[in-house]
């Protein structure tokens, strides 16, 4: 089988240059365990080119999402600067490839958390404060169906964060029925509410501890973790002004260049 390195060296150069080369012939041979240490070599080549680990993302947490790809557990990836954009920079769709989008709470830890039984109080008292997010996505498989392996490969099809400029106390939204909205040019395109993400964001918290401590790896206090999506992803294209609303957290609002 191709080395872990080979197919790691693939997904960075698709995110880097936009050229992929597939260095192995079915991509779901691969262990979850193998997709991860993948994963990990793909956020050290994005290190050595001076990008910085800012925080981490859960995804497939939804059932909208989960119908979507056809995946029945979640899967985690990594936050890198550059890749966190603040509401009113610009942002151009050309230079992403096949560009979706999800609406996020984007949780901002101001204590370490290592411990998944940590009680919805102790998790809110380390959430330092919550923004809305527009996650921005590179919406491309390049194996012939889509895979967790592939996913995970690379990062969650992650390619940017926009991070909104409200700030509440994460004990203002209501980790169950907070709801959010996403608007395209003006027209409600999907909605949901925090239960769709994982029976609330802070159990798709607690999963994320779980992940990282199998890897004798922690949240920091800093660290910007965002939980998932409570729709699908939507595809957007040059133009299009988008907003993510959420019933307490604010709004964000980006046009895309």
């Amino acid at each position: 089988m191709t080395s872990i390195p080979n197919i790691s060296r693939s997904f960075y150069r698709f995110y880097k240059f936009g050229e992929f080369s597939p260095a192995i012939d079915d991509i779901s041979e691969l262990t979850m365990d193998e997709a991860y240490e993948c994963q990990r070599r793909y956020e050290s080549l994005r290190i050595s080119d001076g990008d910085e680990p800012c925080g981490y993302k859960v995804g497939c947490t939804s059932a909208a999402i989960r119908e979507q790809f056809g995946f029945k557990e979640p899967i985690f990836g990594r936050l890198m600067n550059p890749g966190v954009i603040q509401e009113g920079e610009e942002v151009n769709a050309n230079e992403f490839y096949s560009l979706a989008i999800e609406p996020e709470f984007v949780l901002t830890l101001n204590q370490d958390l290592h411990d998944d039984q940590c009680s919805d109080e102790e998790l809110l008292a380390a959430i330092g404060f919550v923004q809305p997010g527009i996650e921005l996505h590179n919406y491309v498989y390049h194996y012939s169906s889509p895979t967790r392996q592939e996913l995970i490969c690379s990062n969650g099809l992650h390619a940017a964060q926009i991070v909104g400029r409200t700030k509440v106390d994460a004990c203002r939204i209501d980790w169950l029925l907070e709801g959010v909205g996403v608007f395209v040019n003006g027209k409600l395109v999907a909605s949901g509410v925090a239960a769709d993400i994982m029976e609330g964001p802070l159990n798709s918290l607690r999963s994320l501890i779980r992940h990282l401590s199998k890897r004798n790896c922690a949240l920091k206090a800093g660290d910007l973790v965002i939980p998932g999506s409570a729709t699908q992803l939507i595809s957007v294209h040059t133009g299009d002004e988008v907003t993510c609303s959420f019933t307490n957290g604010g709004s964000v609002t980006t046009v895309f260049n």
